[in-house]
């Protein structure tokens, strides 16, 4: 795939003209971000959005990340485009419309540059800025009509490398910053979340399949989950059951080799890089309801994991032993768990609609 014309993008503030619809469904009802700044005892909304009497609490938050050099600055990505914060999520900026955001990244080795992926108008996109969102450019545009762009990583091991995910189940690689792309895998499944660890070693989950690993930056992949959608696994009550969906992924970035899943049927850890799975059991009141929707690890302390059903969030500290539960003051569901990685008290919750 070659590189494509660069292009300025318009940052008016006005409605994004873009496709709505799933995974960029905005809906009804209170959304948008919840921070806690007392380890997850309590939550207050925090969509307050500058020079504009709107605010977050419409939009279901598709992507929601730091500034890796300063966790004060947050991105965040919706169906109307990307918002920016300063302050620590106190106030946010509508830096870019035009494109429905389904991932955000920024360099681990250079903050200033930026990277949105999602669709615009009936194409896929990945989109970048060199000024931290202020101006940008256009480096990737999918062929073929309304196939969105959904998860983007660029690899912690060597930032030159881009590899992207979309909703047919492609995977786009390229190894130059974005200015070529070459498609090395089609995985023929929704593409929902791309990780990479700090070696060279990238995971991609899709919706049903489940998770991939490529030891080799992105370039070979292989399935590391079929035993998990083979009736193999053996769930809290005993019962054999396979995982029909999968939702969000998390890395331990203290202990390589253990990941986190979140599945229709529950929360799922490996300790052996995909080896073999097991079970979190999480104490949810309806046990048909066990969507987990959202996971994460304290980047900080391996023994500290937050994960979510709909509205609830439940808080381990014990490496998922045992767990608080807490129900959010909302009912949209919660689909991302941000951990200020230098003051790991400070936890941001991106709330939405449920995950398709």
């Amino acid at each position: 795939m070659k590189k494509l014309s660069i292009l300025l993008l318009s940052l008016t503030f006005v409605a994004a003209s873009c496709d709505l619809s799933d995974p960029f469904s905005l809906g009804g009802g209170s959304k948008g971000v919840l921070k806690s700044e007392d380890s997850a005892q309590t939550f207050h909304a925090k969509n307050k959005i500058k020079q504009s009497r709107r605010d977050l609490s419409s939009l279901s938050v598709n992507a929601l990340v730091f500034d890796p050099k300063n966790p004060d600055v947050l991105y965040l990505g919706s169906a109307s485009g990307l918002h920016k914060s300063e302050d620590s999520g106190e106030s946010w900026t509508y830096i870019l419309t035009g494109i429905a955001v389904g991932d955000v990244r920024v360099d681990p080795n250079a903050s200033n540059i930026v990277y949105s992926a999602g669709i615009s108008g009936n194409n896929g996109k990945i989109i970048k800025s060199y000024d931290s969102g202020t101006t940008w450019i256009d480096i990737y545009s999918e062929p073929s009509k309304g196939n969105a762009v959904l998860a983007l990583d660029v690899l912690k091991f060597n930032s030159k490398i881009l590899i992207a995910g979309l909703n047919n189940g492609e995977i786009v690689r390229s190894s130059d910053e974005g200015r070529t792309w070459q498609l090395v895998k089609d995985f023929q499944d929704r593409v929902v979340e791309i990780r990479s660890a700090g070696n060279a070693s990238v995971y991609a989950l899709t919706r049903s399949a489940g998770l991939y690993k490529s030891t080799d930056l992105g370039a070979t992949w292989t399935e590391i989950t079929g035993s998990l959608t083979s009736s193999s696994l053996f769930s809290r009550n005993s019962t054999s059951v396979s995982v029909s969906a999968f939702y969000d992924l998390a890395l331990d970035q203290r202990q390589p080799g253990v990941i986190y899943l979140g599945t229709e049927q529950g929360l799922l850890r490996s300790i052996d890089d995909g080896v073999s799975w097991s079970f979190l059991s999480l104490p949810a009141r309806d046990n048909s309801q066990l969507r987990v929707s959202a996971v994460a690890v304290n980047p900080a302390n391996s023994n500290n994991i937050y994960a979510s059903i709909s509205s609830t969030l439940f808080k381990s500290l014990n490496g998922g032993v045992t767990w608080e539960t807490k129900k959010l003051p909302t009912s949209a569901v919660l689909r991302q768990v941000l951990i200020n990685p230098n003051t790991p008290n400070i936890v941001y919750l991106g709330m939405g609609e449920q995950k398709q």
